[in-house]
């Protein structure tokens, strides 16, 4: 029998599978477009923050992407293992 807790458990699973996803998204893009452009309006960084601030956002986004489909994936299963 299914419990309580055990569907409160796989909602809250769920959900962080698909913040994972989405920021991961949301994160890569902002970072390539910061890659790509260094001025925003009014707003101008230098070059070089931008690079970095840029590639640290892709990088953590493309981590958080992995970590939400890591979940989603089949595992293999390991033949020594009963």
């Amino acid at each position: 029998m299914i419990d309580r807790e055990d569907i409160k458990e796989n909602r809250a699973n769920t959900f962080r599978t698909s913040l994972d996803i989405g920021m991961g998204i949301f994160y890569t893009a902002i970072g390539i477009i910061l890659l790509y452009r260094h001025s925003f309006g009014n707003m101008e960084i230098p070059a070089w923050i931008a690079y970095i601030l840029g590639a640290m956002m892709a990088i953590g986004g493309a981590f958080r992407f992995y970590r939400g489909i890591k979940v989603i994936l089949p595992k293999k299963k390991d033949p020594e293992r009963p």
